[in-house]
């Protein structure tokens, strides 16, 4: 959060902004936040007082493709309604809100999916989220019982335009936030991310009760590459291995560079044997092609990979031991066949494991 004085704003304002001090603590609000979700939801709970909406959203660019995350809601997490809009599709907000959404840029053509309770109240407000440039940095949705005064859209209308150069800015640390947990070598996400997401996704698994998977991949062949061709050329392999799973995993699944030439998977809502499925799949486009076709001729070289699966809550209930079980499915795998999918033993009394491929 950052420090911005009253008289800094005012000065930068219009004369109407300094002559409505409600307004004025308003935009000071968002103005104090540099993440973007908490700026969303500064301007949802601040448009929620002023309009008394019956029910308010706030969904966030996830910046992975076209899509919107949850940033906020006026209703609490035990509500069934909160788990369905966590991740939305441009098209699945336009189906939900009908004609109200359809003068909003960038929602795409109309799909068939349906949250129940979301866009049926009579009246309601689509509201978008921009910086000074009108570049999207999410939306909200604002729905009433009764139709809201001129005063109210007026007012509103008010607080979100000021509320675009504290957009912008938010959308710069986003931009910045981007660069920090992407892996530049396999143009995916590095470790340093896969440490903070995975803690919040099994926290996230544990709290509604769901599975998730994790895939650990070794490369069984990489070191030959750097000590024949070079590091570059082991490079352009990551590249092109990272190119390969990433075109065999869904949208929501995570691809991690954990270091060298290991991967992890993260599969949400997945159990052990959906991630056996992912997991051949990836082995499979691997091994279907030479690598380094062009770049040395000669065929190129082929390559494999060992993966090791463990599943929450199945086979561990914590991030350290998640990984320590799938990792110890790989090395299985590398010590004995290679080129094969390893499963981790169960927990309790259950036993479980082996190899396919």
């Amino acid at each position: 959060m950052t420090t911005i004085s009253r008289k800094t704003i005012a000065d930068a304002s219009t004369s109407a902004l300094r002559d409505d001090p409600e307004l004025l603590e308003a935009v000071l609000d968002v103005y104090r936040c540099l993440d973007m979700f908490e700026l969303l939801d500064a301007l949802l709970r601040r448009a929620v007082q002023w309009s008394g909406a019956s029910v308010a959203l706030a969904w966030g660019s996830a910046g992975e493709g076209r899509s919107f995350r949850r940033a906020a809601a006026s209703f609490g997490r035990d509500d069934p309604r909160y788990e369905s809009i966590r991740k939305v599709r441009p098209e699945t907000l336009r189906e939900w809100f009908g004609d109200r959404a359809a003068a909003v840029k960038g929602l795409g053509p109309l799909a068939t999916i349906v949250a129940p309770g979301i866009g049926q109240g009579p009246h309601g407000r689509v509201i978008p989220v921009v910086n000074r440039a009108n570049q999207w940095a999410g939306l909200i949705w604002l729905e009433f019982e009764s139709a809201p005064s001129a005063a109210t859209c007026r007012r509103l209308d008010e607080l979100f335009e000021h509320a675009r150069s504290a957009v912008g800015h938010a959308l710069l640390v986003v931009g910045l936030r981007r660069l920090i947990i992407k892996d530049d070598t396999a143009a995916c996400f590095n470790r340093r991310y896969f440490e903070e997401f995975l803690p919040e996704e099994l926290s996230r698994a544990a709290r509604f009760r769901s599975p998730v998977s994790l895939i650990f991949l070794d490369m069984d062949n990489l070191k030959e590459v750097n000590t024949l061709h070079g590091h570059s050329m082991g490079s352009q392999t990551l590249l092109e291995v990272s190119r390969r799973i990433r075109n065999r995993i869904r949208k929501f699944d995570k691809l991690f560079r954990f270091g060298g030439d290991e991967f992890c998977i993260v599969l949400p809502e997945t159990e052990w044997h959906g991630a056996v499925e992912v997991a051949e799949r990836v082995r499979e486009a691997i091994v279907s092609s030479t690598f380094l076709q062009k770049e040395i001729g000669g065929g190129g070289i082929a390559m494999t990979a060992s993966l090791g699966i463990a599943a929450f809550p199945l086979h561990a209930r914590t991030q350290k031991d998640l990984v320590t079980m799938a990792d110890r499915a790989m090395q299985q795998v590398k010590k004995t066949s290679k080129n094969a999918v390893g499963i981790a033993e169960k927990t309790g009394e259950d036993e479980n494991g082996g190899t396919t491929g």
